[in-house]
């Protein structure tokens, strides 16, 4: 934890912040639980090392989370930090092992966590693009074991998210349609398509009614030359 304060206490002074802020460690955080006029920041996505307590096995994991929650008051600023832990998969019955991570990600991170400081407390405009991204640029072979990882169990890995709503700006009917089409889907029924609507020739505005009345007649007509002609030509 000494290497994490160091560089948060050098990444606050550099920021020319004259308030007093302190980092500690805290492991009964919890994501989006938060005390009034506390802030939060999660970094889901960082490249940890993991040592097994038991059989000495290491590893390493692109999914290693960070959540720091801070808050400033009376002149004062408090951040807690809690880094989820991940248990050995080769032991029965494992320990959860802590995360250790690069001097370069802990820069990025604690980097982060003070620009988010300022924004919260300090009303400072800060961007998206001010952030520095956490890159993974170590290969990391296996599948993420989501049952040995204590983001997972908690609902902090980005894969444990909830979907997205839909956009607020679309009709509620596409919403209807689909939870309809859910529901017939779990009662075993086919949603049925929804009738095109094509615009037909007879609902226009054009007389079709009196270009058939005339075109009987002159059918009518042209029965009686024809018919007058084949009694002449009989005679």
């Amino acid at each position: 934890m000494g290497d994490w304060q160091d560089i948060f206490a050098a990444k606050i002074a550099a920021m020319d912040l004259t308030e007093p802020w302190r980092l500690q460690e805290d492991d009964s955080l919890q994501v989006h639980i938060l005390k009034p006029g506390w802030k939060e920041y999660v970094q889901r996505r960082a490249l940890g090392r993991f040592r097994c307590s038991q059989c000495f096995h290491e590893w390493s994991s692109a999914k290693a989370h960070i959540v720091f929650h801070m808050h400033r008051h009376q002149g004062q600023g408090m951040v807690w930090m809690r880094a989820f832990r991940q248990a050995c998969r080769r032991c029965s019955d494992p320990q959860l092992e802590e995360p250790e991570f690069s001097q370069e990600t802990m820069e990025k991170l604690l980097h982060n966590l003070v620009l988010k400081i300022l924004k919260y407390f300090y009303r400072l405009p800060i961007q998206p693009s001010d952030l520095l991204e956490v890159v993974v640029d170590t290969q990391v072979t296996g599948p993420h074991d989501s049952a040995r990882c204590e983001g997972c169990q908690l609902g902090v890995c980005s894969q444990s998210r909830p979907a997205p709503a839909l956009d607020a700006s679309e009709p509620s009917m596409h919403a209807d349609k689909a939870r309809t089409h859910r529901t017939l889907k779990r009662r075993g029924m086919r949603p049925s398509a929804t009738p095109t609507h094509h615009p037909s020739c007879f609902n226009s505005s054009f007389p079709w009614k009196h270009c058939c009345c005339i075109s009987s007649i002159l059918l009518c007509g042209l029965a009686v030359l024809l018919f007058a002609l084949l009694y002449f030509i009989k005679t």
